[in-house]
């Protein structure tokens, strides 16, 4: 943990968190997994960084979410699908929609579908952002995309869906008012 503190803080005093976040945070989390998918480290070291991580993601996230929002044409609804807990990559997309000043709600993980419909009874303009990294499965993709948008998706909102699992969404297919990421930096050149 201090071998982590200090070099994050070392990183942070000629970096600025974006560039910590892009060129440090997700080249480590990409090794993690490789480590934790080959055996070499286990669950409980994995869990540990990653909440170390978190840590730093709130904090910064709290610096830029006290200001009051400058636009007010949108709001983001940012949650992970039902059985899906992997959220720093999600996480880290709420604190860079808050720094381009818009107002988010950050439902978090696992959120059912049902769940987000009340959303519209609260805000107009809605851009609901998931990250899918295991859920939904690549055979429940599409049945997912449909009650999305079936439930979810109106006239005054829309989705944007990045993650791992996306790669098996045939795009050229896709309902109106869903746009797909290949990656984090592509949806924040989008705000």
């Amino acid at each position: 943990q201090a071998l982590f503190l200090n070099t994050y803080n070392n990183l942070l005093s000629e970096k600025t968190f974006r560039e910590v976040f892009f060129e440090v945070i997700i080249p480590l989390m990409n090794e993690v997994g490789l480590l934790w998918q080959s055996g070499t480290i286990s669950p409980a070291q994995e869990h540990f960084i990653s909440f170390l991580i978190k840590q730093k993601l709130l904090i910064n996230t709290e610096k830029v979410q006290i200001l009051e929002p400058t636009r007010n044409d949108k709001v983001f609804v940012l949650y992970l699908p039902e059985n899906e807990i992997h959220e720093l990559g999600l996480m880290y997309l709420n604190y860079e929609i808050l720094l381009n000043g818009y107002k988010t709600i950050y439902l978090g993980e696992s959120v059912p579908i049902d769940s987000l419909e009340d959303m519209k009874s609260y805000f107009d303009n809605i851009i609901y952002v998931s990250y899918l990294t295991v859920q939904p499965t690549k055979d429940e993709i599409q049945n997912y995309i449909n009650e999305v948008s079936n439930k979810i998706i109106d006239d005054k909102s829309e989705i944007w869906l990045l993650g791992r699992m996306t790669e098996s969404i045939d795009v050229k297919n896709l309902p109106a008012k869903f746009s797909v990421f290949n990656s984090i930096s592509e949806l924040v050149e989008e705000l």
